[in-house]
C-alpha cells in the first residue's frame, strides 16, 4: 500500500453525507417537538402549540424531500454532490468547446454521426446493443463505465464477461483492498499520463482479444499463492469505430476527480473518445448520459414509431422482471379483474335458466322409432342416399306381385315378367312399363354393389323416386284389378262365404 496524500491531495468523503443530513433533521425535530410539549397549553396558547407543530411538521418534510432528492441522484451529471459527475461534464467542456459537449439523459441515436462520441455511466436500463453496433460499426466511439449496472448485454454482445478482481492487491487505499490501485497496462492513449488510478469497489472485465487498457496487479494471499492481474479496463475495435469499456463508474464522480491520476484518466478517456488521434483537435460531439437512459430512434435515421414502441415494450418488461409490478399497475390491474368477477357474477346471478323436460317424457323422434312408421321416416331422412329408396320400391313391388300371383317365393325379374305375361295381369303397355321399372331397379342394385366396393355412384334424385313410387302404385292397383277380373276369382269375402 502506498500513502496518496500528498501526490493526490486527502482521501475521499466516503461517508454519506445523506445520512448525517438525516441524523441532524431528526435531532433537531426532537428538540423542537420536546419544546412544544414543555409550552403551556392553555386555552390562549392552543393556537401557538398548534402553528409550532405545524412548523416542525413542515421543516420535518423539506427536509425528508431533499434527502429523497440526494439518495436519488447516484452519477447525475447535474449533481455537485460527492457521488455526481457534474464536475465530469466540466472536464470535458473543458477540454472540447462547449457546444461539442451534450449532456443528457437520452439518447437520440437518429442525432448520432460516424465522428461522434458516446460516454455512458452505469446505465440502469438495457442498451440497444444492435443501434450502438450500427453507430461503431460506421465509425463511432463508445466508452462504457459500468460495474453493477445494465451494461452487461453490451458486454456479453461482444464476447467479454465481468471476473472479480484480486482479494489482496498489491496496492490499495485506506487499508480496503476494494480502494484497489489501477495502472497502466499498455500504452493506449488513454492512459498516456496516467500513473494510477483509485478505483472504488471495481468488477474485472476479460476478453482474449480486447487490449487492456487498466489493470489492477494481485499480491499473495495467505498461503502464498501468486494472484494475477486483472483488467478494470479493455478497448477494442468495431468496425471503423471502437469500444473502451471500464469496470468502474466511480472513477469519474466528483469526489474521485480530486485525485489526478482520476482527472488524467478522465481527460484521457475524453479526447479518445470523440478524437480519432492525438494530434487531431477537432472531431464530432461528445455524448454523455447516465442512470435511467432514454434510448430513441435508429442510427442513420431509419426509425419507425414501431421500433421505438418495440424498445419501450422490451425495456418496461426487463424493469418488471427486474423489479416488479408498479404499484399503479396492480392496483389497475385489481380494479380490471374486481370489474370482470362483479360482471361474471352479475351475469350468473341474473341469468335465467330455461326450464328441462324430463327424459322420460320426451317426445322420440320419428327416425329413433321402430316399426313402419321409423322405417319410413328413415328413407325419408335428408342424409339417407335415395338408392335405398328405390330398392324399398322394388321388394315391395315384387312382393306384391308375387302375393297377386299366389307365389310363395319372389322369383327373379325374368321369371315375374314371364309369369305376370302368362297369368294376364298387365296388358302389353304394362308390360313395357313393368319391364323398364324393374330394369331401372335393377341397374339401382347393381349401383349400391359396386358403390360398396368403391366404385363411383350416379346420385338419384328425389323427382325419380317420386315417379318411381307413382309408376309402381299404378302397377300393383292394375294388376290386382286384373287379376280380380280373372275367370273363377272371388274377392276375399266371396271366398269366405263359400268355405262356409
Amino acid at each position: 500500500m502506498i500513502d496518496l496524500k500528498i501526490q493526490m491531495g486527502k482521501e475521499p468523503a466516503h461517508d454519506n453525507r445523506v445520512q448525517r443530513a438525516v441524523r441532524r433533521a431528526v435531532c433537531g425535530l426532537r428538540r423542537l417537538t420536546a419544546c412544544v410539549k414543555r409550552s403551556p397549553v392553555g386555552p390562549r396558547a392552543f393556537v401557538g402549540v398548534t402553528l409550532r407543530r405545524c412548523t416542525v411538521f413542515a421543516l420535518f418534510l423539506g427536509l425528508q424531500a431533499t434527502v429523497t432528492r440526494s439518495q436519488a441522484a447516484p452519477f447525475d451529471l447535474a449533481n455537485s454532490d460527492w457521488e455526481g459527475c457534474a464536475e465530469l461534464v466540466r472536464l470535458a467542456r473543458s477540454e472540447l468547446d462547449s457546444h461539442r459537449v451534450v449532456a443528457s439523459a437520452q439518447i437520440d441515436f437518429r442525432e448520432l454521426k460516424p465522428e461522434d462520441g458516446l460516454l455512458l455511466l452505469h446505465p440502469e436500463t438495457n442498451l440497444d446493443v444492435e443501434e450502438l453496433s450500427k453507430f461503431m460499426r460506421a465509425g463511432g466511439r463508445v466508452t462504457l463505465f459500468d460495474d453493477f449496472g445494465r451494461g452487461d448485454a453490451l458486454l456479453w454482445h461482444f464476447a467479454m464477461s465481468r471476473v472479480p478482481i484480486p482479494a489482496h492487491p498489491v496496492e490499495f487505499l485506506r487499508g480496503n483492498p476494494q480502494f484497489a490501485l489501477a495502472e497502466p497496462a499498455s500504452a493506449h492513449p488513454v492512459v498516456k499520463d496516467v500513473t494510477r488510478v483509485v478505483t472504488n469497489h471495481p468488477t474485472g472485465l476479460a476478453h482474449p482479444d480486447l487490449s487492456p487498457v487498466l489493470k489492477i496487479r494481485g499480491g499473495t494471499d495467505g498461503l502464498g499463492h501468486a494472484e494475477g492481474e486483472i483488467a478494470v479496463a479493455v478497448a477494442g475495435a468495431v468496425g471503423e469505430g471502437r469500444l473502451l469499456s471500464v469496470g468502474d463508474p466511480s472513477i469519474v464522480m466528483n469526489s474521485m476527480l480530486r485525485y489526478g491520476g482520476n482527472q488524467a484518466f478522465a481527460r484521457g478517456v475524453i479526447r479518445y473518445t470523440v478524437e480519432r488521434d492525438a494530434s487531431s483537435k477537432g472531431g464530432g460531439r461528445l455524448f454523455i448520459a447516465a442512470g435511467d437512459i432514454k434510448q430513441r430512434g435508429a442510427f442513420g435515421g431509419n426509425s419507425s414509431a414501431l421500433t421505438d414502441a418495440i424498445r419501450q415494450l422490451r425495456d418496461a418488461l426487463d424493469a418488471t422482471k427486474r423489479e416488479g409490478v408498479s404499484p399503479t399497475l396492480a392496483y389497475v390491474f385489481a380494479c380490471i379483474l374486481g370489474l370482470g368477477l362483479l360482471v361474471w357474477v352479475g351475469l350468473r346471478a341474473g341469468r335465467l335458466h330455461k326450464p328441462i323436460t324430463p327424459r322420460f317424457v320426451r317426445s322420440l323422434p320419428t327416425v329413433a322409432q321402430g316399426g313402419i312408421a321409423g322405417h319410413a321416416a328413415v328413407l325419408a331422412a335428408r342424409e339417407t342416399p335415395r338408392l335405398l329408396a328405390v330398392l324399398e320400391l322394388k321388394s315391395a313391388l315384387e312382393e306384391q306381385l308375387a302375393s297377386q300371383l299366389g307365389l310363395a317365393v319372389v322369383p327373379g325379374p325374368n321369371d315375374l315378367l314371364a309369369e305376370v305375361s302368362r297369368r294376364g295381369l298387365l296388358d302389353s303397355e304394362g308390360m313395357v312399363t313393368l319391364r323398364r321399372v324393374l330394369l331401372r331397379m335393377v341397374s339401382v342394385e347393381s349401383m349400391l354393389v359396386s358403390q360398396r366396393s368403391g366404385g363411383t355412384v350416379t346420385p338419384i334424385r328425389d323427382h325419380e323416386v317420386l315417379t318411381l313410387a307413382r309408376t309402381v302404385a299404378r302397377l300393383v292397383e292394375t294388376s290386382a284389378d286384373a287379376r280380380l277380373a280373372l275367370p273363377g276369382s272371388v274377392s276375399g269375402n266371396a271366398s269366405v262365404d263359400a268355405r262356409r
